[in-house]
């Protein structure tokens, strides 16, 4: 059963096809009982990045919207001054360009798991034509390309900088600094 390249996934002494399909590649033990503990970890380091990157919008939009309602809601103070502005402007800017920077850390985290679970996934031969029975790949080809084309990040940062701009916005109509 070695010698056939479809026997059971993650068996011992498994034999697959090779990424380019141009013979088998055996797998040793202590190759498959690696691939056993990274593959998970990578998987699920996918994940975790990518609803990291989703707190962390919820967050500051959370802390940006919270702004927002207090600069309706609380009356404006009489001896509101140009600096005193300014620095709030200032500190607005400041925890969103934080917030950005951590969302784009988390992104390039994700994007390095993403690479290194789509390279194990290719040296099994996942999405080599013929994996299975039927002829098929395992996995649809263009789940190897598909992920560069996401744009969850700019969305989460297009929903942070709309966020800080009409909290800017509000500050300087509110203190009469507006055109």
């Amino acid at each position: 059963m070695d010698d056939q390249p479809f026997d059971e996934p993650l068996m011992t002494g498994t034999t697959r096809m090779s990424p380019t399909g141009s013979a088998p590649v055996k797998f040793t033990d202590n190759q498959l009982d690696v691939f056993r503990v990274l593959y998970p970890l990578f998987k699920n380091e996918v994940f975790q990045r990518r609803e990291h990157m989703m707190r962390l919008t919820a967050f500051a939009g959370t802390v940006l919207i919270s702004i927002q309602i207090a600069l309706f809601i609380l009356p404006p103070g009489p001896t509101t001054t140009s600096p005193t502005s300014w620095f709030s402007i200032s500190g607005v800017t400041v925890f969103s360009s934080l917030f950005a920077y951590l969302i784009l850390q988390q992104a390039d985290r994700h994007r390095m798991a993403k690479q290194q679970v789509i390279e194990l996934e290719q040296s099994l031969g996942f999405y080599h034509q013929e994996w299975q029975l039927t002829g098929e790949t395992l996995f649809p080809k263009n789940w190897q390309t598909d992920w560069t084309a996401d744009r969850s990040v700019a969305l989460y940062l297009a929903i942070l900088a709309t966020l800080t701009t009409l909290v800017i916005c509000s500050m300087l109509v509110r203190n009469g600094m507006a055109m």
